[in-house]
């Protein structure tokens, strides 16, 4: 089996789950630098990512029938990351919608936005694919011999 069989093997939901991996990546990364200074960093919102990869590759990859669970399993892990993201960043918010600098962060609410806005588009996607089918369907009607009777 070639790349370009198995790309063109799977139908909307394999790609879905392919771009948010990239997608979680870029979230990861943006998270992670701009947290890690501001002491703002949450390793529950880097593991959940990972895990909501780990489960949309297997997902995405894998041709049995008990990866559709783990279709499932990547949007709870998104929706985990990202509620932990907005609570443990309630501060940045606070600081940032009342223009004051209490908690010493007023002016890095950007990257939070960027990626919580991303976690969500990321999380919609999911849910989406969720309800769709993983394998192409074949075209054409089979007919089977001996099946008519009259």
């Amino acid at each position: 089996m070639n790349i370009k069989d198995f790309l063109f093997g799977k139908r909307i939901s394999g790609f879905i789950n392919i771009i948010n991996i990239l997608l979680a990546v870029i979230s990861i990364i943006i998270y992670s630098v701009k947290a890690v200074p501001l002491k703002e960093f949450s390793t529950a919102v880097v593991v959940c990512l990972a895990l909501a990869v780990i489960c949309c590759a297997v997902y995405a990859v894998a041709d049995i029938r008990i990866a559709d669970i783990l279709n499932l399993a990547a949007a709870i892990f998104m929706t985990i990351a990202l509620a932990n993201l907005i609570i443990d960043s309630i501060n940045i918010f606070a600081d940032g919608l009342n223009g004051i600098t209490m908690f010493g962060t007023s002016g890095e609410i950007g990257h939070i936005v960027k990626a919580a806005v991303i976690m969500s588009v990321m999380l919609i996607a999911e849910i989406v694919s969720c309800f769709m089918s993983r394998d192409r369907k074949e075209s054409g009607i089979k007919i089977e011999e001996g099946t008519f009777q009259s």
